[in-house]
């Protein structure tokens, strides 16, 4: 074994990582392991005053500057700021997605329904804002020939999530995106991955998290579908620090589903009883 195989593949010492909407929830949870795992951190987000109060609350090399992921002036900025301050960029987690617009109902929806505004506003929100700080990122890691990108995905890009049209086709278009960028630059230092996210219980700013109702007694409850477990920020955060970290080296223009089993769920549970019924049964 050599000296090399001895170092931490999980260590991210020397690395300067940008994570979009960094500031709460997932984006938070990886700022805070990739600062402990050695990197210098910068978090982005369009609220100044929570991700300041995020960068000092994180413990490790961590800054905030605002910015707003759909704007190409806001991004280049971004980038240059990074660039003056580090010398470097090699690390970039598309996390910002359009939580806001989705709560409110009113804006996706069915296909036939969706105004073209709003398909506008939430395709930016959510594959724009990807696009925008990829594009600007390259070049610094083609300079480095040394670079990441870990864009958050969801279940929703490969499953139905009806009523959720737009959102469905912008996160399918990231995944296309993320498959594109690791075939067009992996030759030149620049690995590109996906993590498809399943249900995630974050506090979306008002003390809200997601649940799930537990089945009732009725006799027949057993043949409905399960309630998926619920994940918590940290399970993608882990997901993003092997995708950036050495450990990770020889993967790229992959999906790496982090759902707690979502997508492998049966598509017809009320043909499908779960192990523990057919034991009762057996017995």
């Amino acid at each position: 074994m050599s000296k090399d195989d001895l170092v931490d593949p999980f260590r991210l010492d020397g690395e300067v990582a940008v994570i979009t909407g960094g500031s709460r929830g997932i984006g938070r949870a990886i700022a805070e392991l990739y600062a402990a795992r050695g990197a210098d951190v910068v978090i982005c987000g369009r609220n100044e005053a929570l991700g300041k109060q995020a960068a000092a609350e994180i413990a490790g090399s961590v800054q905030f500057i605002r910015a707003d992921v759909t704007s190409e002036e806001d991004v280049r900025a971004l980038v240059h700021s990074v660039i003056d301050e580090f010398g470097s960029l090699t690390v970039l987690v598309n996390n910002a997605g359009p939580t806001d617009l989705l709560h409110s109902r009113d804006v996706d929806g069915p296909i036939g329904h969706i105004s073209l505004e709003n398909w506008r506003r939430v395709l930016d929100r959510t594959l724009t804002s990807a696009f925008l700080p990829s594009r600007y990122v390259l070049p610094v890691m083609l300079d480095q020939q040394h670079g990441v990108i870990v864009n958050i995905s969801s279940l929703a890009a490969a499953q139905a999530m009806p009523g959720f049209d737009t959102y469905s086709a912008s996160k399918g278009g990231l995944e296309a995106l993320t498959r594109s960028i690791a075939s067009g630059y992996g030759h030149l230092g620049i690995r590109c991955n996906a993590i498809r996210v399943g249900s995630i219980a974050v506090d979306h700013g008002d003390g809200s998290r997601r649940r799930y109702a537990a089945e009732d007694n009725a006799p027949d409850a057993w043949r409905r579908a399960v309630p998926p477990p619920e994940g918590h920020p940290a399970d993608i955060a882990h997901a993003a620090l092997f995708l950036a970290a050495p450990a990770s080296a020889y993967v790229t223009g992959t999906v790496l589903p982090v759902d707690g089993g979502l997508g492998a769920r049966s598509l017809m549970p009320w043909q499908t009883p779960r192990p523990e019924m057919l034991a009762k049964m057996d017995g």
